[in-house]
C-alpha cells in the first residue's frame, strides 16, 4: 500500500511542472526588472502578482514631504501666506491686502509661540543650490519658515531671550507639545501646539465655549480641504508651573493650516493600482501606536531633542517601594514627559 500511495503521489505531479513554474516566475522577474523592480527570490513574483491591498504612508510617500504653512486663522479673521518650500520669504495678506501693524501683531505672537515650541531648524542653500532644507521634523521647519515671513525673531535669538526651562514632549496619546520659557522680565511663558481635538478643550483653555466651538468648526473645515491643522495656545505665569499646571488656563491664539503637496506621479500610481485590482489604503505612521490616528497630529523632532539631552534632565518624583520588591530597594517613579533644564530644579531624594 505504501508503494502504491507513493507512486500515485508522484504520478499526480507532471514531470515538467517544476520547470514550467520556474520559467514562468523567471519571465515575471524579467518583466519587473525592466520596470526597475529587482526580485531577489522567484517566489516573490507570485506573491506580488497576488497582491490585492496596498498599505502606504502619506508624508514623503504620496506627498513631497515639504510642508508649507498656507493659512493662519485667528478669531478675528484668516491670513494667507505665500511662498514655496522652506524658504523664509513670502507675503502675508488678508483677501489680497497687506496687513497693518495692528493686524500683524497677533499673527507674530502666534508664530513666535510655535517657534519657541519647536525643535527643528532651517538650513540655508548650499553652494550651487538655491533650496532651503529642513533640519528635524518637516512640519516644525515649516512653522519656522512661516515665522520668518512674518518678521518674527529667529530661533537663535529666541533661545537667548526666552530660554527653555521645561517641556512636555509630543506623543501620539497626548497629541500636543508644551514648552516653558523664561522671559526677559522674569516671568514664565507657556507655549503649546497640537491637534485641535486635543487642545480645544475647556480643561486646557480659558476661552469662552462659543470661541472654542467656532474654532473647532474652522479646524474641521480646514481638514476637509486637505490641510494638516494645528491649534496654538499660550499663557504667562509669574512663577514656574508644575507639569500639571502648565497645561491649564491657557489662552487660544489660533490655528495653522499646513499643506504637503502630493507628488506628481501619485495620482497616476493610485489609478494604476485600482486598475490592477489593488485597493490602496492610507496608513499614517501613528496607527502603529494609535488605533484611530488624528489627521491633525504633529510630530516632534527627536533628533534635535536628543542633541539637548545633555542639558535637559527629567524631574524625578518621590521614590516609592513597589511589590514584590522590598522596601529596602525602592524603585523611583519618574515623570516620563515633564523635563526641566533649570539649574536649580528639584533633585532626587
Amino acid at each position: 500500500m505504501a508503494v502504491t500511495a507513493i507512486s500515485l503521489a508522484v504520478a499526480a505531479v507532471p514531470e515538467s511542472l517544476p520547470a514550467v513554474v520556474t520559467l514562468a516566475l523567471a519571465l515575471g522577474a524579467r518583466r519587473m526588472a525592466a520596470r526597475g523592480a529587482l526580485v531577489r527570490r522567484l517566489p516573490a513574483v507570485e506573491t506580488l502578482g497576488s497582491v490585492s491591498v496596498l498599505a502606504t504612508d502619506k508624508t514623503g510617500t504620496l506627498t513631497e514631504g515639504r510642508m508649507v504653512v498656507q493659512q493662519v486663522w485667528l478669531p478675528s479673521g484668516a491670513i494667507a501666506l505665500s511662498g514655496t518650500g522652506y524658504e523664509p520669504y513670502g507675503d502675508l495678506d488678508i483677501e489680497g491686502h497687506f496687513l497693518t501693524a495692528e493686524q500683524l501683531r497677533p499673527v507674530r505672537e502666534l508664530l513666535t509661540t510655535v517657534s519657541l515650541c519647536n525643535d527643528a531648524g532651517l538650513r540655508p542653500p548650499a553652494e550651487r543650490s538655491d533650496v532651503w532644507t529642513a533640519v528635524g521634523d518637516p512640519m516644525e521647519a515649516a512653522l519656522l519658515a512661516a515665522a520668518a515671513k512674518a518678521g518674527c525673531p529667529g530661533p537663535a535669538e529666541l533661545r537667548q531671550t526666552h530660554p527653555r526651562t521645561g517641556e512636555v514632549p509630543f506623543d501620539s496619546g497626548r497629541k500636543r507639545m508644551t514648552t516653558v520659557h523664561r522671559t526677559p522680565d522674569g516671568t514664565t511663558l507657556i507655549c503649546l501646539k497640537g491637534a485641535p481635538e486635543a487642545v480645544l478643550t475647556p480643561e486646557l483653555l480659558d476661552d469662552p465655549s462659543e470661541v472654542l466651538a467656532t474654532t473647532r468648526r474652522q479646524a474641521a473645515e480646514m481638514a476637509t480641504e486637505g490641510f494638516r491643522v494645528l491649534a496654538v495656545a499660550t499663557a504667562e505665569r509669574t512663577r514656574s508651573p508644575s507639569a500639571a499646571e502648565a497645561e491649564h488656563g491657557l489662552r487660544l491664539l489660533g490655528l495653522l493650516a499646513i499643506s504637503d503637496p502630493p507628488k506628481a506621479a501619485a495620482a497616476a500610481t493610485l489609478a494604476a493600482c485600482r486598475a490592477a485590482g489593488i485597493t490602496p489604503i492610507l496608513t499614517p505612521a501613528t496607527t502603529r501606536r494609535q488605533p484611530t490616528p488624528s489627521p491633525y497630529a504633529p510630530a516632534s523632532s527627536r533628533t534635535a531633542r536628543a542633541a539637548r539631552s545633555s542639558r535637559v534632565r527629567s524631574w524625578p518624583q518621590p521614590r516609592t517601594p513597589t511589590s514584590p520588591r522590598s522596601a529596602s530597594s525602592p524603585v523611583p517613579t519618574r515623570s516620563r514627559n515633564w523635563t526641566s533644564s533649570t539649574p536649580g530644579g528639584p533633585e532626587a531624594p
